[in-house]
């Protein structure tokens, strides 16, 4: 019986998340380490991923006092988050997914930046978790990659404002990302959780720069707040914190509610090619980059002196030297415009193009 309890619930926080993450014995293991059977049995009831008070009320005998505990505990752990819901202003409680930005169990195990036994076993079984899915993600190669095609876009590469033409009327407000900040009035900052299960499993991110952690914004930001996952921070604090990511070479990634970028933001991630769960899961063959960008780098011939930087900087490795001039692959390029930021010769450029798809299948590895 024990062993269905947590099959059954692996199936339903699938369902939540939509996600493509398969059964395996380490997801398992991972949940049995979080959480108690109890708790597992209980979250049972979402069988929709989204319900209210009441309706939780009606799929459990637990009375108020224990029912209040058993959702409080599991916000904690990571499981539930609990928003009003927008029209109607009800506490709606979401059964969260696997792996899925601010909201996925992964990223809340290690917002806190914990650093027990617990924590690092728990990294440990997530390096595992990766390292087997890519195995089968690389010898099932031509399926996985025709399923990945099939998924929308669900971030939003914000490019280095420093380099976004603000005289161009076409110029959209998700393209700054101060404007980004000041839609909302609640800020909080965690631990970037990405670079932080890299340390864990001892391997460091290899930047070796301060920041990066990730901006939360609006109801989510309150609730991770709240529930003891970020801290508050000032708007001018948020804003200091994205410059100094920017100096330091990092990407500017939105997450948005639902996954989907035409909803609002909830958060903005600022990692690195080494450490960053997209970045760093596409460099290890894992999964691909499906992300929607606005800009695309361009060169400027008569400034370039070939030095190299843009190419040691960009993330997604689009930039190569032919003949002492730098050379931008455009179906690589995801307009971050950290190239342009750290060129020493403002050489490099960012160019409009209108909202795009980026898609980039993940490289063929070693397994």
């Amino acid at each position: 019986m024990s062993e269905k309890i947590w099959s059954k619930l692996i199936r339903l926080i699938q369902k939540a998340g939509g996600e493509a993450i398969p059964y395996h014995p380490t997801l398992v293991e991972i949940l049995q380490t979080l959480i108690t059977e109890e708790q597992a049995k209980f979250l049972h009831v979402f069988r929709k991923p989204i319900l209210t008070i009441d309706q939780i009320k009606q799929k459990t005998d637990l009375d108020d006092n224990e029912l209040e505990k058993m959702l409080n505990d599991l916000m904690y752990e990571g499981f539930i988050t609990a928003l009003p819901n927008e029209n109607t202003g009800i506490m709606e409680y979401h059964l969260n997914p696997f792996i899925g930005t601010y909201a996925g169990i992964f990223e809340r195990t290690f917002y806190r930046g914990g650093t027990s036994e617990k924590d690092k076993k728990i990294a440990h079984l997530y390096e595992k978790l990766f390292n087997d899915l890519k195995q089968v993600v690389q010898k099932n190669y031509d399926t996985f990659v025709s399923e990945f095609k099939n998924q929308k876009p669900g971030t939003r590469i914000v490019p280095i404002e420093e380099y976004v033409d603000v005289k161009q009327q076409t110029v959209l407000p998700f393209e700054e990302v101060t404007k980004i900040v000041e839609k909302y009035d609640v800020y909080g900052v965690g631990t970037c959780y990405c670079r932080h299960k890299q340390k864990l499993v001892g391997d460091p991110c290899k930047m070796d720069a301060p920041g990066g952690d990730c901006l939360l914004l609006g109801k989510h930001g309150k609730f991770l707040i709240e529930h003891d996952f970020a801290k508050p921070i000032s708007k001018d604090k948020a804003l200091k914190m994205l410059k100094e990511a920017e100096e330091n070479g990092y990407v500017h990634t939105t997450f948005h509610d639902m996954d989907d970028p035409e909803y609002n933001e909830f958060s903005i991630c600022s990692c690195c090619k080494c450490c960053c769960g997209t970045l760093e899961l596409y460099h290890r063959g894992l999964a691909p980059i499906n992300t929607l960008t606005s800009y695309l780098a361009k060169v400027n011939e008569e400034n370039c002196i070939g030095c190299g930087t843009c190419v040691e900087k960009c993330p997604m490795e689009a930039i190569g030297l032919e003949d002492t001039l730098a050379v931008v692959n455009e179906e690589r390029c995801i307009g971050c415009g950290v190239c342009a930021h750290h060129c020493p010769e403002e050489a490099m450029n960012l160019n409009r193009t209108g909202l795009r798809t980026v898609f980039i299948p993940p490289p063929r590895v070693d397994v």
